[in-house]
């Protein structure tokens, strides 16, 4: 610890400390342009400049750590002068367009020269421009480099958490101008984190353009609804209009960042294809007719009064509040009688629940902060970079300032490789057989343990290292930085899900390191917003709230729809899921569903699933209701209603609490806040979480709030046996076929929005550069798909140092339906690609 002064207050602060940071916990703000906490200091703007007694010079305070004994003086004549002429000379050049700026209202330049600028300027030459006109650097963001005021922070964003590096400063002193090199459209990821830093109007969002004034909006508070990453975020709206949405400075886990889904998929909720209205279909061969909540009610009483619990089920979406689950679960459990009710409509219920079990998650919530603590950490199953941006965002910054191993594994390349120590390309759903090699490494002399590790001891490591397509001396290296490591990291992500033969060696992994005394850290990654609240509110056929046991486990989403197609399910309740467009085999989906015999529909958006319902119940977006998400890590936050639903659609709780009030008068609680209390009475994981942002113990830490991590519960869960599936060579197919999210969508909920859909090139498919070469094809090509029960025709994408002989699909496009091409109970399919002509 050392021992300063601040203006003659005396404290006590870590060694090491920035002048500017003690300054701020002394009371005392010091302006600064260029410094932000999560990039590297540069020093570069001279606002933040201070005094130290027996320096003969100002310091720059965003660069000086302190010294035990120092005097620092903040306010005095010479600083507040340096301060104003600072100010004088950036304004020498600077456009005095404010009244046309978006920034108008909100300009630190503007806050500043008020505060601390000089009343009258000295230049009079003419001020220098760059051009007249502002430039576009992507479908989002517009620049206008006269407002420059060389902070170089969009630069260093792009660098230094985004990983881009697309961003540059070109020419010198009055001339200088940070842009992309060219001036031209950004190959970047469009997220506007360089619009997010900059202090000023030099980087604008495109779409926000000339719309308003901030002082015109208002906004909540409020949770990003694509993945789980959990980003804050405020949403704002026009008269009706959401207009915006941005990040915090220094609040949530993703502090100022957020993914291109988060800053610009907002505009969902001006979509004008909402269903607004209940609609009923009153004949078997008639088609939805609008009708009034009372018709729609009694029509669902009167259809399920009379069918059996055992043969009705409810299918929830992963992107419900946890008081909407925990409501949706209890309907179906106490009120239908069934046991039968999933929300993971990709994957199998049984390996959500080795999922849960391996990684922990019923030991409680793990921070990704204190996971990147570690001295290696292992990142596998999980495409971070297109997935979970802002996790990548947050692995890379925090790699880059300390010394650790970070291992990525996966079958795909992807923009975090460059902050990686070791990369590893294995085939897809080969998980298992790379996790095998690793332990036999780990722990080849003696395997001790459980049975199952003991077991491990007898297989052949060439064997899985074939199976899995990679190298022994890299898997060694892995190893062995795994072994030199007193703590270790995992982030494990859903292609554990995907492919679940490689749960039971995850969990083995974790044994052995926990046997061997390492300090281990398991974060799962998840790509749906509250995948895991909603898992935890008892969304599954295997286990109730808390990971609680069930009395018997019902059906989840593949066994209902196996039990539709037989006519052996009276009933289907659907609240926000789109299983036409997402369920393996899309085909058998739909024969499935339709032989349901009442199926009742829940969603914002008339879909491919809601076409076939009996009863369509039109529910409302997440900026339209209160509650709480719980992230993938176990931190349980709030999102805060910014309009009121539109036409006759109703809040899903209030919803979901009318359906059950026909079968129950008591049925509730009646509102989120009531149902969270029932949450914290009857899921001990949730004892203390609460509604408020700012948890109370632990108030100014918000950045790593572990306050509001789930707490651990006892469970019974198993990880169970997966047989491994192995992907048979075919010469007319030579492509393995894997699918997830794309950079700018998540699901087909994002594909509403207008913004994200003019950031991507449509459907494509992504090969390695080397398969492309081979086949005399090149990046853009339009080519054709073809697996044995579908193809498509779409753009060639093709990517640096991945797998050769993977290709990839995203979920997201209607163009390209990926679920064609799966059957079901097959695994992986194969494909071949061709140009098309």
């Amino acid at each position: 610890m050392a021992t300063v002064k601040i203006n003659g207050i005396e404290l006590q602060v870590e060694d090491n400390t920035l002048i500017l940071d003690a300054a701020r916990k002394a009371g005392f703000e010091i302006p600064t342009f260029c410094y932000q906490a999560d990039l590297m200091g540069i020093g570069s703007c001279r606002m933040c400049l201070v005094e130290i007694e027996g320096q003969k010079k100002l310091q720059p305070s965003c660069v000086t750590p302190v010294l035990h004994g120092m005097s620092i003086n903040t306010e005095t004549p010479t600083v507040m002068s340096a301060r104003a002429s600072m100010l004088e000379f950036l304004l020498a050049n600077h456009a005095m367009d404010c009244p046309v700026c978006d920034k108008g209202g909100e300009c630190e330049l503007q806050d500043m020269v008020h505060k601390y600028g000089p009343r009258k300027g000295r230049h009079a030459d003419a001020k220098f421009k760059f051009h007249e006109k502002d430039y576009a650097l992507s479908p989002v963001i517009i620049k206008n480099s006269n407002r420059c005021v060389n902070c170089m922070k969009c630069v260093r964003v792009c660098r230094e958490v985004v990983g881009r590096n697309v961003l540059t400063a070109l020419n010198r002193g009055d001339h200088q101008e940070a842009t992309s090199f060219m001036r031209t459209f950004l190959d970047c990821d469009h997220d506007g984190n360089c619009i997010e830093v900059c202090p000023v109007g030099c980087f604008m969002r495109l779409p926000y353009r000339y719309k308003t004034r901030p002082w015109d909006l208002k906004g909540v508070d409020t949770i990003c609804t694509y993945c789980a990453t959990g980003c804050r975020m405020v949403i704002e709206h026009r008269d009706g209009t959401v207009v915006r949405a941005r990040a915090q400075m220094g609040v949530g886990i993703n502090s100022e960042t957020l993914c291109a889904r988060g800053r610009f998929g907002y505009d969902i909720m001006n979509d004008d294809g909402r269903v607004k209205t209940p609609m009923i279909k009153k004949s078997r061969t008639g088609g939805l007719e609008p009708a009034s909540w009372e018709e729609a009610i009694a029509f669902i009483k009167d259809n399920l009064a009379t069918v059996d619990g055992e043969k009705l089920g409810g299918i929830i979406s992963p992107r419900s509040t946890n008081e909407e689950a925990y409501l949706f679960q209890k309907l179906i459990r106490t009120i239908f009688k069934s046991p039968n009710i999933d929300s993971s409509v990709r994957f199998k219920a049984d390996a959500v629940e080795g999922f849960v079990k391996a990684t922990g998650m019923d030991e409680g919530g793990a921070s990704i902060f204190d996971c990147m603590e570690a001295d290696t950490v292992l990142i596998i199953g999980a495409h971070l970079s297109d997935e979970n941006p802002v996790t990548d965002y947050i692995v890379r910054r925090i790699s880059g300032s300390r010394r650790m191993n970070l291992i990525i594994t996966s079958p795909r390349a992807m923009k975090l490789d460059s902050s990686a120590s070791v990369v590893l390309r294995h085939l897809p759903a080969t998980e298992g057989a790379l996790l095998d090699a690793i332990i036999l490494n780990l722990n080849a002399d003696k395997i001790v343990g459980s049975e199952a590790l003991t077991a491990l001891k007898d297989t052949k490591l060439e064997a899985v290292l074939a199976e899995a397509g990679v190298d022994a001396e890299t898997v060694k290296l892995i190893s062995n930085k795994i072994a030199g490591s007193a703590s270790v990291g995992i982030i494990a992500g859903t292609d554990f899900l995907r492919s679940p033969e490689g749960l039971p060696p995850l969990g083995l992994l974790r044994e052995l390191l926990k046997a061997t005394g390492k300090k281990l850290t398991v974060v799962p990654v998840l790509d749906r917003c509250n995948q895991r609240g909603v898992w935890e509110m008892g969304g599954h056929p295997n286990f109730g709230p808390g990971y609680s046991a069930v009395k018997a486990k019902g059906m989840g989403t593949e066994a209902m729809l196996d039990a539709a197609h037989s006519g052996g399910l009276e009933a289907l309740y659907i609240a926000g899921a789109d299983l036409v467009t997402l369920a393996e085999d899309e085909d058998f989906v739909k024969r499935a569903l339709s032989k349901v015999g009442f199926l009742v529909v829940q969603d914002t958006f008339m879909t491919e699933t809601a076409r076939l319902a009996n009863v369509v119940l039109p529910g409302v977006s997440t900026g339209e209701k209160d509650g709480m998400f719980t992230n993938q890590e176990g931190r349980a936050q709030v999102i805060k209603k910014l309009l009121p639903p539109p036409g006759k659609a109703k809040k899903d709780i209030d919803i979901i609490r009318a359906v059950g009030e026909a079968f129950e008068r008591s049925f509730g609680p009646k509102n989120p806040a009531l149902v969270l209390d029932e949450i914290r009475k009857e899921i001990g994981m949730y004892s203390e979480v609460s509604l408020t942002f700012k948890n109370k113990r632990n108030p100014d830490n918000e950045l790593d709030n572990k306050a509001a991590l789930v707490k651990g519960t006892h469970s019974d869960l198993k990880i169970g046996s997966w047989p491994r599936r192995h992907v048979a060579a075919d010469p007319a197919f030579p492509f393995i076929l894997t699918t997830g999210n794309q950079l700018f969508h998540s699901g087909r909920l994002s594909r509403r929005s207008e913004i994200l859909t003019s950031l991507s090139k449509g459907a494509e498919v992504e090969i390695s550069e080397s398969d492309a070469t081979a086949l005399g094809l090149k990046a853009g090509d339009k080519v054709r798909v073809k697996g044995a029960r579908y193809e498509a025709v779409v753009s060639l994408k093709t990517k640096k140092g991945s797998k050769p002989g993977v290709a990839f699909i995203a979920e997201n496009y209607n163009e390209a339906p990926v679920n064609r091409f799966f059957k079901k109970g097959e695994g992986l399919p194969r494909v071949s690609i061709t140009k098309a002509l």
